[in-house]
């Protein structure tokens, strides 16, 4: 969870803000009375709705393996051969 989750938290942080840069971009192109290009038409849009979706799934494989890796029934079962006096 911690490399998978931190990963996939960091590319959707990344996806998101240029998402909310590029809406920005286009709010105040609108304010502006400037012609505005689609948001689609851009290729930040499809890195950042791309970033978005591998984060997700980054973030959701960090979170399966942490639960798998919990509810293994044999996790705290040792075999001892020797003991140490």
């Amino acid at each position: 969870m911690h490399f998978f989750g931190s990963i996939g938290s960091i590319m959707f942080v990344i996806g998101f803000g240029l998402t909310i840069y590029l809406g920005a971009a286009k709010v105040y192109y609108m304010n502006a009375n400037i012609k505005a290009p689609l948001i689609t038409d851009q290729p930040w849009f499809y890195i950042a709705l791309t970033c978005m979706i591998l984060g997700t799934q980054l973030f959701v494989t960090g979170f399966l393996a942490e639960l798998v890796s919990r509810s293994a029934h044999d996790r705290n079962h040792y075999l001892i051969q020797n003991t140490i006096r």
